[in-house]
């Protein structure tokens, strides 16, 4: 799942999520220019920190998927939530830089490239100990 994160370092991760930026930043322009946007637009869209968010299939949706509500929540309500956005998650173009986004920042909460809080601890524990295995 996050195979690259463990097999090529942080140099392949680096590159490769700048090669993502550069084609985000250019389907961008494409795109302002077809509607005749100025250019200034499209790099005020790239200020989050990848650019893939803006890619992402959660954009738009209603958030309350992602995260747990601040009140309590029954293990069967919170079962269907988190079914629902893995299902978006599942169709995501970007699900493996959202994951790996999350993993780097050690995010504690929500569902972050179809992973939850405790499967997203358990793979980060996997990859410490060398045990790596498919989750999700």
């Amino acid at each position: 799942m996050v195979s690259a994160l463990c097999r090529f370092g942080k140099q392949f991760l680096r590159q490769r999520t700048e090669a993502i930026l550069a084609a985000s930043r250019y389907e961008e322009l494409t795109e302002s220019l077809k509607e005749g946007r100025p250019p200034a637009v499209v790099m005020a869209t790239h200020s989050w920190e990848y650019g893939w968010q803006w890619r992402a299939a959660c954009r738009g949706e209603d958030s309350g998927l992602f995260f747990p509500p601040g009140e309590w929540e029954s293990r069967e309500d919170r079962l269907a939530r988190e079914r629902k956005a893995k299902s978006i998650c599942a169709m995501c173009p970007v699900r493996i830089e959202c994951l790996e986004y999350a993993i780097r920042i050690r995010e504690p909460h929500g569902i972050w490239g179809g992973l939850n809080e405790l499967e997203r601890r358990v793979l980060i524990r996997e990859q410490g100990h060398g045990t790596l295995r498919s989750i999700g």
